[in-house]
This record gives structure tokens, sequence and C-alpha cells, in this order.
């Protein structure tokens, strides 16, 4: 199948008796017109492609097809002639669920890279429109479709768009080259927990119990959306200019709105939780488990199960109890233990968590309010200097590097493009 975008395509569609037909497909901007022939101005069905619309793949048929509603009401059952070219349609739909003007890094000054992982960089940026800052990170295409993880890169994107809470980094936009995908984040001028960490060697209490908080109430809020975290640790926790934290990166987040268990096996090794090593179906509770591996790392400034060898470590988490320092108290202990129960459906929740006399008086309704004066304030004079950021990153070549461009279907997904305000198209950037 060509490009979508641009020349449409055949698909088979269900009628109301049951009986397939082939019709004309082809997206423009959000909408999905089906005709019966390439001739789209006599079309029979218009679909409208928006955040809303449902687009799932019937993963109970042996034939490759995907159902498609919108928020008027409009459905359509679909087939395509092979599985690669159902998921092209699948991709380009969900890609099209918002349609806005492009942008590109021509838009941006780059000031830094604050950040690095293996798909690409996070840059600091200042908008030429309004010298507003952001960060951006870019994603190399062609790493993404080695590991055949294009669709990681589309879940990212809406589920930062639906995440929406003050603990959590927002999106601000994105937009695509034909080698990139770039989204522009709200940028925390305090950088990581862990290059914290790192710097003044512990957390006290306070702080840590603050942070803990913090991130329950984010797990909590993304649960209730229907949303796996699935990859907790103190790199992925940001600190704002005001002390709070905020939650970023969502790349290995899962969406289980349709189906409320999954098995992928991802995450950080050290804070894998023991249904996922063993290769079972897992639900939320993963995170939880999660949380406590971070309250003991916080704490005890180790986890509880590392080992210099992965297989070892998998081992441990699967069978071994955490080993508690000495002056670990009953409460830390209790605490952590409720959240590191090795049976989920035993595990502490959210519920369990707010009422732990671990937390002593905090009050989550305060916390959430902000309410509560962080111990640990960074000192921003200049919110572009980057001194608390690691080195690692902000000594590396901060201009966006030139990578070949993916060439065929892959090169452009429509629709990728998302911008919260029109700010930063405002003046020229000539």
């Amino acid at each position: 199948m060509n490009n979508l975008s641009t020349t449409g395509g055949w698909l088979s569609k269900r009628g109301l008796l049951g009986i397939w037909s082939q019709r004309y497909c082809k997206l423009i901007g959000t909408q999905l017109v089906i005709s019966k022939s390439e001739k789209i101005n006599n079309s029979e069905q218009t679909i409208e492609i928006n955040p809303n619309a449902k687009i799932q793949i019937v993963s109970d048929q042996k034939k490759p097809r995907f159902f498609l509603e919108d928020t008027n009401g409009e459905t359509a059952l679909l087939e395509a002639k092979s599985t690669q070219e159902m998921m092209q349609w699948v991709l380009l739909l969900r890609g099209a669920t918002f349609w806005n003007p492009d942008l590109n890094m021509d838009y941006f000054e780059v000031i830094s890279v604050i950040g690095q992982g293996y798909y690409g960089k996070v840059r600091l940026v200042k908008s030429k429109a309004d010298g507003e800052l952001f960060a951006i990170k870019s994603i190399r295409k062609s790493k993404l479709i080695e590991q055949k993880e294009i669709k990681t890169v589309l879940n990212e994107r809406n589920i930062m768009i639906k995440a929406d809470h003050p603990f959590i980094v927002q999106l601000k936009f994105a937009f695509q080259s034909s080698s990139k995908f770039y989204l522009g984040l709200e940028y925390v001028p305090g950088g990581e927990l862990f290059a914290h960490i790192k710097r003044d060697g512990f957390l006290h209490e306070e702080e840590y119990k603050l942070v803990l908080a913090q991130v329950a109430l984010v797990l909590n809020h993304l649960h209730s959306i229907g949303v796996i975290y699935r990859d907790m640790k103190p790199e992925n926790i940001m600190i704002g200019q005001d002390g709070y934290i905020k939650l970023t990166d969502f790349g290995l987040a899962k969406d289980i709105t349709v189906e409320d268990t999954t098995s992928t096996f991802c995450g950080t090794p050290d804070y894998i939780a023991p249904e996922v090593v063993r290769g079972l179906n897992y639900d939320k509770s993963v995170d939880w488990w999660a949380l406590g591996i971070l309250a003991f790392e916080l704490m005890y400034h180790r986890t509880p199960f590392h080992s210099q060898n992965r297989d070892k470590t998998y081992r441990k988490i699967v069978n071994d109890s955490p080993k508690f320092p000495e002056y670990a108290s009953e409460v830390e202990k209790s605490f952590i233990m409720g959240l590191l129960n090795k049976e989920p459906k035993q595990r502490f929740g959210f519920k369990e968590v707010k009422e732990h006399q671990f937390f002593g008086n905090i009050n989550f309704d305060d916390v959430l309010a902000k309410k509560i004066q962080p111990y640990y304030v960074p000192q921003i004079e200049d919110p572009t200097n980057v001194k608390y950021f690691d080195a690692e990153f902000t000594n590396e070549t901060k201009a966006d590097s030139f990578v070949a461009p993916i060439i065929g279907d892959e090169a452009v997904v429509p629709g990728f493009s998302y911008v919260e305000c029109d700010s930063i198209l405002a003046p020229s950037v000539m």
C-alpha cells in the first residue's frame, strides 16, 4: 500500500446485512471518507477521527479487521488484505487523532542537551516567537522501525495528552520530520530526582515522604484513566521550580481501557514486578510494586533486589524478601512490604498507601493542592541555566543532529502534529 495520506486505498467494509463490499477509503485531515469508487466526492460515509474516536483491531477474528466509531455514532468494520496493511491503516488513523499546522526546529533556539535515551535526546529550547522555554524530545524513526516500536511514540503522545495532572510533565506540542519525531514538553528546570540524589547524597525523611506521596497521587490518577505507567525510577521524576515533582517519560506507559491486563515484558530491571518476570498477565498493581522499590531506594540508597547479573536480579525479585538495614523502623518495613507483596491481589493500592501510618500527618489533599512547603526547592535565578542537569548531557553538542530520512510509507505519520497553544507559531521564523 502506498502513502495513505495522498492516495488512499481499497478495503472491504461490512454492510448492514453482513455482506462485505470493496470500498475506497481516504483520510483527509481528520475525516476518513469511504466511497464506492476513487471519486471521493460521491462518498457514502464519513467518519470523524478525533481523540475520542475508537480505532480498534478486532483481535478475535482470523482476518485482518479493525473497527471504527466516532463521537457522532458513525461506525465501520473494515478488512484489509494483510495484517501489515491493516496495521498501516490503524497507525495512520491513530496518528490522525490530532491535526495541527506542522512545526519544525527552525521555530526554536537550542540552548542545551538536558537528557538522552536509546531513541534520541532531550534539548532545552526557546521559542523564537515569545521566548518560552520547552524541553524537546527527539526520537529517531529508524531506531523505532528497527525495534518495530513506531506505535510507542503515538502511545506516548496520546497518553500525555490524556494524562493531565499537576505532577505530570505536560505535552505542549508534537511534530515530525522525515527522520525524527519531536515531542515538545513542559520544561522542568530542577532536573532529575536522580541527579539531585547523586549530587546531595541522600534525601531527608520529610523530603522522600513528600515525593512518595506525590508519586502515589500520580499513579492513582493514571490508573483512574486506564493507564499503567511501567517505568518508575528516579531518573523519570523531575523537580519543578516550586520543589514539587513532575513525572516524565511515558514511552512504556500502557493504555488498558479496553483490556485491563497486559503481558509485555518491559521496565527497568530493578523495578520490575515478579509477575512480569514470570511472564504472567499483569495489571496496575505493577506500578505499586515499583513504588515500593522507589521507597526502598530513596530511604536506604539502594534497590532491594539488585545484582550485577540481571538474571540473578530477576531470581531475587521472584524468590527473595528484601533485606532491610538495621536502622529501618517497623513502620517503614510495614509500608514497603505492603507494596512489595509478591501476590498482586494482596499488594497495597492507593487506599492502603494513603492511609498508612508511614505518612504520619501528611494530608494527601494538601499535597495535591501544593499546600505543603517542600524541604528542597531548587534555586532558579536563570531558567536557561542547566546546572541541575547532569554534565554528561549538558556537555553534548546541542544542535539537532542530521539523520538520514526514512523513505517509504513510514516516513511521515499523518496527524502526529499537536499544538496545545498557537503562540509559538505566531511570528515569522525568518
